[in-house]
């Protein structure tokens, strides 16, 4: 458990861990804290622009198209941090581990929230929307039609998605009333980019998926 859970995508290759953006390799380290070794990248100062960046899963997200991994990080809890309501920047960032389920991930956040340990807003509120209890025998599409709180774990997903489309000339993004479409695929969700306006998420997405698994 430690503070400012947040999510990062990063690419893996057999001597190490990189940064996407300007392919920084992360050091190994031993955390005391984690009682085992992982990865770390520190920065000189947040003068300007640097600092390693980290903020919420939709925004991760646009950096998994280029082979990345998601994984969750935390800011050192003696680096120099500027934390906001979607991210933080630090001058040392911690890979707590890499992101194998949603749900999992999803519940670390709101353990260590309930035990004291501050938290991203939008990443609390997006843990929050992420505990949704399996339902088997249903498929995906029954699933989104009949659930309330997997309409809103879905929504919770697209919000942060950088895309606007024009409706009536007016710029419109994802709000939690936007309505839901299911379509083929491992899609996650964003906004269409035609009308009507909607959410599409694939079928075979992972988070929506593993609640329709049989026990």
């Amino acid at each position: 458990m430690m503070s400012y859970i947040a999510f990062k995508a990063l690419k893996v290759y057999d001597d190490g861990v990189y940064s996407p953006y300007r392919y920084t390799r992360w050091d190994e380290v031993y955390i005391p804290s984690l009682g085992r070794l992982t990865h770390s990248l520190s920065a000189p100062s947040l003068e300007g622009n640097q600092g390693v960046y980290a903020g919420t899963f939709s925004e991760a997200w646009f950096y998994m198209m280029n082979d990345c991994r998601m994984f969750l990080v935390a800011p050192d809890p003696d680096a120099e941090t500027e934390v906001g309501t979607k991210g933080w920047r630090t001058t040392c960032a911690i890979v707590l581990g890499e992101v194998t389920s949603l749900h999992d991930a999803a519940r670390l956040i709101l353990a260590s929230h309930q035990a004291g340990y501050p938290q991203i807003r939008e990443i609390l509120r997006w843990a929050r929307l992420m505990q949704v209890t399996p339902r088997a025998g249903l498929t995906t599409r029954e699933l989104v039609e009949q659930s309330v709180e997997v309409r809103r774990m879905v929504r919770a997903a697209a919000m942060g998605q950088h895309v606007y489309v024009s409706v009536r000339r007016r710029l419109v993004r994802v709000t939690w009333s936007t309505p839901i479409r299911v379509i083929e695929g491992d899609q996650v969700p964003v906004l269409g980019q035609y009308p009507p306006l909607c959410i599409e998420v694939g079928e075979d997405w992972p988070p929506l998926k593993s609640l329709c698994q049989t026990s």
